[in-house]
């Protein structure tokens, strides 16, 4: 046991370099999915590719699956459709439940032929985390719910322009989250029969570029303004576009980011220190929709994506956005909603970055839901590598006791030959007057 024991390290570096390959091939196989415009007008069969294979997904992976219809702003050009996994906690359908939910927006804009980074890799990201969570923690119970949603029409268009924009559904940000808001709300947090409270909600948005060049990164005026600490150390590193950016609000956010941050440093990554996440913490509380026109014109950045309906609605709920910044970082500064936001520019550091990130919100669910495995033997699941473990503090504690006995067995040899050592030197009297007498024969005294 003990020669496994020596292997298991080298095993389990193998183990976890073939883990990485086999999450970055998933993440590769699901992003090929959002890889072609999914607007409802220049390509509405690219949208309804994507809404079923969504569907599938779901479905394959054994989550309680349903869309959600909406009207969206102009609703004569285009019915909306969120798309909602669900996997139960034991505390499912009762006042109990805290669900949590994960979210990305599955459309593009109709000026983009692919769409891979916005939203394609949120997207991917969300896939991914329902495929561990209900593959690699099927056997492990929790207690709160979890909701997957799959959000249309958070891009939009300005409807006026109806030579640009003709048929335009969605003139202002966000129809789906907030048709989807408007709609939890009905059955949960306390309205009609309670089903539970949402707890929090992680929305992504591009969250696959990365770029460890220097000066691959430009920065908001509002982020030297509002967040000096932030904007130096990007300074410091050079402006490299490596991180990932998590907003949400001081207060209203603070437990969900605090999850989030620490599992974040927690997780590996074949990146190490190469890439980092910076907390944006807003300084303000309840809806930007209340902020003053002057603060909510600076906070403009930060809310651009489908969390806003969440923290607009009434009473507002929690929730933090991830996001490689969007057009504010290297190529996708001039492709950001134009045809060269595409998987031809992935790179595997990029699927590294995009694997961190799904990891750690894997982490972060598990933790807020309250994950609890089964436990075997009557006490805590033993792994193979806490039998090494114990082991090796067999193996210590045999090795030192044999060192201390070859230590003694050495003073004890030690001692006996200066004993010798020292017997030698001596010679009896009668050996010594023989000695004189055989060395002074024949001369006179």
């Amino acid at each position: 046991m003990l020669f496994v024991c020596l292997l298991l390290p080298f095993a389990l570096t193998a183990a976890s370099q073939e883990d990485d390959s086999d999450k970055s091939a998933s993440l590769m196989s699901f992003l090929k999915h959002f890889n072609q415009n999914r607007h409802h007008v220049t390509n509405p069969e690219g949208k309804q590719k994507a809404r079923d294979f969504i569907k599938k997904t779901f479905q394959d992976l054994g989550l309680i699956t349903w869309r959600e219809e909406f009207k969206p702003d102009h609703p004569q050009y285009a019915t909306g459709v969120n798309l909602v996994g669900k996997l139960p906690g034991t505390l499912a359908g009762s006042s109990n439940d805290r669900l949590f939910l994960i979210g990305a927006h599955y459309d593009t804009v109709r000026t983009t032929s692919h769409g891979a980074d916005d939203n394609g890799s949120g997207v991917a990201a969300m896939l991914q985390v329902a495929k561990q969570i209900t593959t690699d923690f099927s056997q492990c119970p929790r207690s709160f719910s979890v909701l997957f949603v799959a959000f249309d029409f958070e891009e939009w268009e300005d409807c006026s322009n109806t030579t640009l924009n003709p048929r335009c559904a969605c003139g202002q940000i966000d129809c789906g989250s907030r048709a989807f808001v408007a709609n939890f709300s009905r059955y949960y947090n306390g309205s009609l029969h309670s089903n539970g409270k949402l707890q929090g909600a992680i929305i992504m948005d591009t969250v696959m570029n990365y770029n460890n060049t220097p000066n691959t990164q430009v920065l908001p005026v509002s982020i030297d303004k509002f967040f000096p600490e932030i904007y130096h150390q990007i300074k410091e590193d050079k402006f490299r576009g490596n991180f990932l950016a998590v907003a949400g609000r001081q207060v209203d956010d603070a437990a969900l980011m605090d999850s989030f941050w620490y599992h974040y440093n927690q997780v590996k990554s074949a990146l190490k220190n190469t890439t980092t996440m910076y907390a944006v913490n807003l300084p303000f509380h309840g809806q930007p929709s209340e902020l003053q026109p002057v603060m909510e014109n600076a906070m403009g950045d930060f809310f651009r994506s489908d969390h806003l309906a969440f923290w607009n609605t009434v009473p507002s709920l929690s929730a933090i956005f991830l996001s490689d910044t969007a057009d504010h970082r290297s190529y996708m500064v001039s492709c950001y909603h134009a045809n060269c936001d595409s998987i031809a520019r992935l790179t595997p550091e990029m699927l590294q970055f995009l694997q961190k990130t799904s990891d750690t919100i894997l982490a972060t669910t598990n933790d807020v839901t309250k994950l609890s495995c089964p436990e075997k033997s009557g006490g805590a699941v033993v792994s193979q590598t806490d039998n090494c473990m114990n082991y090796w503090k067999v193996a210590l504690i045999g090795i030192g006791t044999l060192l201390f006995g070859v230590l003694l067995a050495g003073a004890a040899f030690v001692f006996y030959l200066r004993r010798v050592t020292q017997d030698d030197s001596l010679v009896t009297r009668d050996h010594l007057q023989s000695s004189f007498n055989a060395d002074n024969a024949g001369k006179v005294i």
